[in-house]
């Protein structure tokens, strides 16, 4: 995925780190945050030193939901929609059906 200079290691099973240069950091910067703030451990290399980059804090699940479009109601009351609806539609059609000359 990055270039050279790039390390990825696998611990743990799941644990995961990301080892990269102060160079391979700046031209990735945003794809590496969003590893880190998904959990996986990143480590910059900058002249000799090492910096770790860790998320401040974890966000909720609930803040991560994505709005949906949804029918909230019992299957009756979907049952009952969809036959108004056919009937407005089959009422819309006869009245251009009978329009025609």
């Amino acid at each position: 995925m990055y270039g050279i200079g790039v390390h990825c290691v696998r611990m743990c099973g799941t644990l995961r780190m990301v080892k990269v240069t102060s160079t391979e950091f700046r031209k990735n910067l945003f794809q590496i945050v969003e590893r880190a703030i998904q959990g996986e451990f990143v480590e910059v290399v900058h002249k000799g030193r090492l910096v770790r980059l860790v998320p401040g804090d974890k966000p909720s699940k609930m803040s991560r939901l994505i709005q949906r479009d949804t029918i909230c109601g019992t299957p009756e009351d979907l049952d009952y929609a969809q036959k108004q609806l056919d009937t407005e539609m089959r009422t819309s059609w006869e009245r251009k059906w009978d329009a025609k000359p």
